[in-house]
């Protein structure tokens, strides 16, 4: 009787380590205003697709998910966003925005220092873009080492359009741990398109596939609008908003990489 009642925890306790679903960390931007290069000042925030799509992918895949922002203020919607012409699935941007206005736990974010302090609580982090991360995301020390510390750990990290900018200040931590990683990012087409017919202006920070290629990347770009994206082990990076549904199917595959090599 007692080798049974062993064996069925023992059972129990395999069941529970294969369902067990991970939890993934979003970091959002909170800047709704980005003042360029003129002077101009414009609305922004972040890239509403580069979020809802992988985000809901995850979810229904039955992962946890939090979210951290500077301050824990709850991340602004980037207007340009909500255009059709970003989306594969235009039946997903009004359940977009209704999230972003009725879901409890999108509205009450947790800091970004509490995230970093929390680091062991995540098994990945997810980093939509948008011209708001150059904003207040770049450069901020805090992010910077959350995302470091992802990296060391070999958790799975996804950066999305602009948010692989971010990568330029973990190589000047020193003793970058990613390194020669293959990336992508915004291509300077697409930038310079932006800036010319979106913005009407430069950005501040800029040049982003360059700033990568500098700081020991590999960088690669596709054509404006095509859908790109880069694994390297447990970094994976796209390249625009038409490139979110495959970020999604490859992020997705890289956080089961991740969870089989977990239990093994």
């Amino acid at each position: 009787m007692r080798i049974i009642t062993m064996t069925i925890t023992l059972l129990t306790l395999l069941v529970s380590n294969v369902l067990a679903k991970d939890h993934v960390l979003f970091v959002l931007t909170t800047a709704d205003k980005q003042e360029l290069q003129n002077g101009k000042v414009r609305n922004t925030g972040f890239f509403l697709n580069e979020f809802y799509v992988p985000y809901k992918d995850i979810v229904d895949a039955g992962h946890e998910v939090s979210f951290a922002t500077i301050n824990a203020k709850v991340a602004p919607v980037d207007p340009e966003s909500l255009k059709l012409d970003y989306w594969v699935d235009g039946n997903l941007v009004n359940e977009a925005f209704e999230f972003t206005k009725t879901d409890t736990k999108f509205n009450n974010p947790k800091s970004l220092k509490n995230a970093l302090h929390d680091f062991e609580k995540y098994d990945a982090i997810v980093i939509p873009g948008g011209q708001g991360v150059m904003v207040d995301l770049f450069e901020n020390d805090t992010v910077t080492s959350l995302i470091q510390r992802f990296a060391l750990a070999k958790k799975p990290i996804g950066l999305i359009c602009h948010s692989p900018a971010l990568l330029v200040n973990v190589a000047k931590l020193g003793n970058n741990p990613l390194k020669g990683f293959d990336v992508t990012s915004v291509s300077i087409f697409e930038e310079l398109y932006i800036e010319n017919f979106i913005m009407d202006g430069k950005a501040k920070h800029r040049m982003i596939r360059f700033q990568l290629d500098d700081h020991g990347y590999n960088a690669h770009s596709a054509l404006p609008k095509m859908s790109h994206v880069e694994k390297d082990r447990f970094l994976v990076t796209n390249q625009n908003p038409f490139s979110t549904e495959e970020f999604s199917e490859v992020f997705l595959s890289t956080l089961q990489e991740y969870s089989t090599n977990q239990l093994d």
